[in-house]
């Protein structure tokens, strides 16, 4: 059988020989019972210990019960109160009540008085016990009902946000695609045509021009794959430690024919001997984007810097600053979502998808990235790789 643990009562009385008769008395009914000569005692007692029920004199020296029953409910606002009094009048009662006692009795009075007096107070402050606890869990449940309805509220608002963007995407991608394949069909047919007369040469630069989009389309297609399969977490990355300056030095190399067509000039900073924690062909994927970004839309004989610098958290920032138009704030806002291209110049070629990757990328590759530009000041856009290992031992030790 589970134990009942027995009700403690505190019997406060300045005569000696009634407190203990009454705790006698009380302890044969299963209470345990403990008694005080004085209001003073008692309140240290109760300052020590917890009790359920508590018993005392109204008239004692010093301290009465009126107001230790006031100073009781202070220490303990559960405490189940009982003035005992000899007065037996409706004003000891109301003086009673108002201090917060749940009950009074007469002196003198038998066992068989007090115990129901005893079992209707337990029983109030049961009750009390049992609404504070209610009124607890509701309090939660308010905090947790509110605070559900706000990650509704966030969920709700994130998915009318995907909903726009996705049909934003959407649009894009088909105004995108259909550009390259209405230049692909219109010239094939130009080429089909038996009654349009074309020379040999406009017949080869109409092929030229469908193999230009052909190119374009595939190129766009295999970007639009790319990003959903990196959204997806499907594009397995072959983390490494990757070689700092072979890699600029490799990404120099290869743009350096773009940077003379649109006659920019390429300055690359000193390059540490570091080693970054990456992907190697993403990381050049991502270089070469910001270096082509950074040719195409500059200025005439602009410039194009590349800087390498520390970061914190054993991270290294790969900086490329260009000379070009800059950005205003709501440009900067929108500059990494796809098929955005900031109505940049149509004429250069560009689906707009670049930055929307080499976001993801760098992400997916543990990294940051970010743009700093103001309108007619140009661009600087930065990516940021965790350290190899070894090369962040090199580092502390240096």
């Amino acid at each position: 059988m589970t134990d009942v643990r027995k009700l403690r009562i505190l019997i406060v009385d300045d005569q000696s020989a009634q407190t203990g008769a009454l705790c006698d008395v009380l302890r044969q009914y299963q209470y345990e019972a403990e008694g005080c000569g004085s209001a003073e005692s008692a309140l240290e007692r109760l300052q020590a210990q917890s009790f359920d029920l508590m018993l005392s004199d109204l008239n004692m020296p010093g301290m009465d019960g009126i107001e230790l029953v006031k100073a009781a409910m202070q220490r303990d606002p559960d405490l189940a109160c009982i003035i005992m009094t000899g007065e037996g009048s409706i004003a000891t009662a109301v003086r009673a009540m108002q201090a917060g006692a749940l009950d009074y009795i007469v002196k003198p009075f038998k066992a068989s008085s007090l115990l129901p007096v005893l079992a209707r107070a337990q029983a109030t402050r049961s009750l009390r016990l049992a609404n504070a606890e209610l009124e607890r869990q509701l309090r939660l449940n308010v905090i947790e009902l509110a605070e559900a309805n706000q990650r509704l509220e966030q969920a709700r608002t994130a998915a009318e946000h995907a909903n726009a963007e996705k049909s934003r995407f959407l649009s894009n991608m088909s105004h995108e695609l259909r550009t390259p394949l209405n230049g692909i069909l219109g010239f094939a047919q130009i080429l089909a045509a038996d009654k349009l007369p074309a020379t040999q040469l406009e017949k080869q630069r109409f092929a030229r021009n469908i193999v230009q989009s052909g190119q374009h389309l595939l190129k766009l297609v295999n970007e639009i794959l790319d990003l959903a399969r990196i959204e997806a977490g499907k594009v397995p990355l072959a983390i490494e430690a990757v070689d700092l300056p072979t890699v600029l030095q490799e990404c120099r190399m290869m743009v350096t024919p773009l940077a003379a067509k649109h006659d920019v000039s390429l300055g690359f900073g000193a390059v540490p001997p570091l080693r970054l924690r990456a992907d190697r062909t993403r990381l050049v994927q991502v270089l070469i984007n910001l270096l082509s970004n950074a040719i195409k839309y500059n200025r005439e004989q602009g410039k194009v810097a590349v800087a390498c610098s520390a970061a914190e958290g054993q991270r290294l920032r790969i900086s490329v600053t260009d000379t070009g138009p800059g950005l205003d704030a709501d440009q900067l806002q929108h500059i990494f979502q796809p098929f955005n291209r900031l109505a940049r110049d149509e004429a250069e070629e560009g689906s707009g998808l670049g930055l929307a990757l080499t976001r993801r990328v760098v992400e997916a590759m543990q990294g940051f990235v970010g743009v700093e530009s103001k309108p007619g000041q140009g661009s600087t856009f930065w990516i940021e790789l965790q350290l190899a290992p070894e090369t962040t031992q090199l580092v502390q030790h240096a």
